[in-house]
């Protein structure tokens, strides 16, 4: 499979990256890079299909509108891997599995992920209980 480079312009002195999920240019801010940067990974080294993936939606948690970065939907249309990307100078804590988790609530996948583009944590939810993991499935066993 070939690796596609992600794909940056500069306008006005701004940087901005394609996003091969929306489909638009969006100002490459520390957070977004770590984004296309995982987005890449997914699609061009593990293989994961585009149109299964999806990229800061709203969704309820608690009667309050929350945004997750990352969610990956099984072929049924399942969501089966949740990913919070924090900005590379942001460091993992307690606070941010914490946020994972609450979003989670409403989700309910099986595998969740915590990375600032440099150190990630992959968990596995089973049973209410979570174990770190070294990676997530290939998208067929998802």
């Amino acid at each position: 499979m070939a690796i596609i480079p992600p794909n940056i312009r500069v306008a006005n002195n701004t940087k901005y990256i394609l996003c091969a999920i929306r489909k638009k240019w969006l100002v490459l801010t520390p957070e977004e890079k770590v984004r296309q940067f995982i987005l890449h990974r997914l699609i061009n080294e593990h293989g994961y299909p585009q149109k299964y993936i999806s990229v800061e939606k709203t969704m309820k948690v608690n009667e309050l509108s929350k945004r997750y970065d990352i969610v990956v939907f099984n072929r049924a249309l399942e969501p089966k891997i949740l990913i919070e990307c924090k900005a590379e100078y942001i460091e993992l804590k307690e606070k941010t599995l914490q946020q994972i988790a609450t979003y989670n609530t409403k989700l309910q996948v099986p595998f969740l992920m915590v990375t600032n583009g440099n150190t990630s944590f992959h968990f596995l939810i089973k049973d209410e209980t979570s174990t770190q993991i070294n990676g997530f499935p290939v998208f067929e066993e998802l």
